[in-house]
């Protein structure tokens, strides 16, 4: 029962959290805290079980026989290292909102409500529950950015709430013509995967999912919620919303289409390739021209992640392995940025580039941060983004040498925005920095967490790789049932 744990932990200490402010000072907090902490050490424990083939873990019970819905609960490596990212982040984001007094409960239960949903989603194989969890995330989410957002908080939490739900719509539709239409009523994925659909519907099928799954990720023309709802979220809505849920799109877009649809697949892959080597020269672009810093990460989100869909749709090994590095690499290294740009805000008063600066000289542990995270940023050698991108590019080549090329081109464009914000924000000199306090020690506990997971995966590549593997391998050849 320990993946069904990964979700109820999360989902009950919420509720906890919701009420415990009546316990005492700070209480919600570390209601939130101990809850995650509790779940991420079933999680790595069962790291450490005998599995079933491929799958470290794997549950399955009926939930509505009648129905057809079971809930099917299955975690190969992929799923396992996006859920040690969701809880590791759902952490850092309760103790990045420790000084958020407006509503404390509420805001604690919906960090780990979103924390919960997602895990939901990286681990569920009955469509109808994934469809459920998938919808179910949008809802604390919406609250982070409504109710703790800054400026015209409201209007950004409407616009990601729209798109995305109407986008979820595709993919409900798709999911009940799949659960209808075989010999008996099922939504179990690996069921659906051996039905024999026709090349047709499988395409018309695959863009009810793939709507989803790209709008939340999110690549141009679906992006536009995104600048906004990041410009406006608080600190911890901006982690969860680049750590986290950009990550449940790319999961989907990995583990579902080759599973449920190849023959589709194959026919729409080379157009997410065009759109993915759009999306990576139209982000770094944008991201240059930005004077606020939390809307420049924002736009480069747009770019990396349009380039772990040219990874997906590369469809060989070293471009799916190199998507499924830098969805973890880009989960860690965008909600560090994030975290800095927010804590630089909460003493400033401002993201404007043009009136920050000095960091070297009055805050030289704030300085020492961005440097490590603008590494990463520009995927430089030893940083998990490095190895992500690169792998990314060397399965181009196999694929395309000209959108190889043009991914080439955009981490050129890297260089540009990352050096840009760099010298904005840490050298200079800035009226708003002359007194500026440093770093504090809660707000280093989680750069020096997420610092080391990015340079350690980089440094030793394979622990990652070597998880990956089986998602990999079963995203080139067919699912086998367990």
């Amino acid at each position: 029962m320990e993946l069904t744990a990964l979700i109820l932990l999360p989902f009950f200490g919420g509720i906890a959290a919701l009420f415990a402010g009546r316990w005492g000072r700070d209480a919600e907090r570390w209601v939130a805290i101990l809850a995650l902490s509790l779940a991420l050490l079933i999680l790595i424990s069962s790291f450490f079980s005998t599995g079933d083939g491929r799958w470290i873990a794997l549950e399955r019970f009926d939930w509505a026989p009648s129905l057809g819905v079971q809930v099917i609960l299955a975690m190969d490596g992929l799923s396992g290292a996006l859920l040690l990212v969701s809880l590791a982040l759902g952490i850092v984001s309760v103790v990045v909102s420790w000084k958020i007094t407006e509503y404390p409960g509420l805001l604690n239960a919906a960090l780990l409500w979103t924390v919960a949903a997602s895990n939901g989603v990286f681990l569920s194989f009955d469509l109808l529950v994934f469809a459920f969890f998938w919808e179910l995330m949008l809802v604390p989410a919406f609250l982070l950015i409504s109710v703790w957002g800054h400026g015209d908080r409201e209007a950004a939490a409407l616009k990601f709430l729209v798109f995305n739900a109407v986008a979820g719509l595709g993919l409900l539709a798709a999911v009940f013509y799949l659960g209808a239409t075989g010999d008996r009523v099922t939504f179990d994925a690996f069921e659906v995967a051996e039905r024999q659909i026709p090349h047709g519907v499988q395409v018309l099928l695959l863009l009810g999912f793939a709507g989803a799954f790209l709008v939340k990720l999110p690549v141009p023309p679906l992006h536009a919620w995104l600048p906004d709802a990041h410009t406006q979220a608080p600190t911890a809505g901006s982690i969860l919303l680049a750590g986290l849920l950009l990550k449940t799109g790319a999961y989907g877009l990995f583990r579902f289409p080759p599973m449920l649809f190849p023959e589709g697949f194959a026919t729409l892959a080379p157009f997410g390739l065009a759109l993915g080597a759009f999306g990576s020269i139209y982000g770094a672009l944008l991201a240059c021209g930005q004077t606020d810093a939390k809307r420049l990460v924002a736009y480069t989100s747009v770019a990396h992640m349009s380039i772990v869909l040219m990874g997906i749709c590369g469809g060989v090994y070293f471009s799916l392995m190199g998507a499924g590095v830098e969805m973890v690499a880009h989960a860690f290294s965008a909600s560090a940025l994030f975290l800095l740009i927010g804590a630089l805000y909460d003493r400033t008063g401002t993201r404007d580039l043009r009136e920050l600066g000095g960091l070297q000289q009055n805050a030289p542990r704030f300085a020492a941060a961005f440097a490590v995270f603008f590494s990463a940023a520009l995927a430089m050698p030893g940083t998990a983004n490095f190895l992500g991108e690169a792998l990314v590019i060397t399965g181009m080549f196999q694929v395309n040498w000209i959108f190889a090329s043009i991914t080439l081109i955009s981490l050129v464009v890297s260089v540009v925005y990352a050096t840009r914000l760099f010298k904005r924000v840490v050298f200079g000199t800035s009226r708003r920095t002359a007194a500026l306090e440093d770093l504090t020690l809660r707000e280093m506990g989680p750069i020096v967490l997420l610092a080391v997971a990015t340079l350690l995966f980089g440094m030793l590549p394979q622990m990652l790789m070597g998880a990956l593997e089986g998602a990999v391998e079963a995203a080139l050849t067919s699912v086998t049932v367990p």
